[in-house]
């Protein structure tokens, strides 16, 4: 049995509108929405929204985790630190913004103030996870959040 050319075009249209429905399906931002001053655990790459919607908020992505820790069950001459490199962005305006774990600092949190679209924000990054030891080297992940000020 073959097709008609109006079945054929029919029949081809279909086939095309569902592989464009496909391949746009997967462009859909996964990024969940929480609001500002949760925290949450992110691996290089993952990104996440801070706020209300995705329209007003303020997205946060990690760009890069680099560890240099001194190694739990080493000893060693220097801690080291681990280092966050993130991406925030609102609207059309970004910032990058480099923050720090010190072992040797008592409090092991470092903040950064930030301005977006003539908005203040604080961003606080916990911890870097999990601590480096000569056994196991997971994947990486920082604890982080970011506060809007007035």
């Amino acid at each position: 049995m073959y097709l008609n050319n109006k079945q054929s075009f029919t029949f081809g249209f279909i086939i095309l509108a569902l592989v464009f429905f496909i391949a746009c399906e997967k462009t859909i931002e996964t990024s969940k929405i929480i609001g500002f001053g949760s925290r949450v655990e992110l691996k290089q790459t993952e990104s996440i929204w801070f706020g209300a919607d995705s329209l007003t908020g303020l997205q946060v992505r990690v760009n890069e985790i680099t560890d240099s820790r001194c190694p739990e069950d080493v000893n060693c001459v220097w801690a080291g630190e681990a280092k966050v490199d993130l991406l925030a962005v609102q609207t059309q305006d970004s910032v990058n913004l480099k923050l720090t774990i010190d072992p040797t600092n008592t409090y092991q949190i470092d903040t950064l103030d930030f301005t977006l679209n003539s908005k203040n924000y604080k961003a606080l990054l916990f911890a870097v996870d999990p601590y480096p030891n000569t056994k196991n080297e997971g994947a990486k992940f920082a604890t982080l959040t970011v506060l809007q000020s007035n």
